[in-house]
């Protein structure tokens, strides 16, 4: 995907920001930014299973299966 005019001049101010910056501050912002896209990842993570089986129907489906296999398993050793 190309990148605008003026995407590109704001990353050059940025890098030209950035590098005129102390070491420590460099890393505040390195910092900063991790916590944002950890934060961003996590969300995305929440997003994508927001739609997902809810637990407890999970875990009742689950509880269902096992007593189904158990039961099963109990008529074919009384034959």
């Amino acid at each position: 995907m190309a990148r605008t005019a003026q995407a590109q001049s704001i990353e050059r101010e940025m890098t030209n920001y950035f590098n005129s910056l102390s070491d420590k501050n460099k890393q505040a912002v390195l910092t900063v930014v991790k916590t944002i896209a950890e934060a961003e990842e996590e969300a995305e993570f929440e997003r994508d299973f927001s739609n997902s089986v809810p637990l407890e129907e999970a875990r009742k489906h689950t509880l269902n299966t096992v007593r189904k296999l158990f039961n099963e398993k109990n008529r074919s050793h009384k034959k």
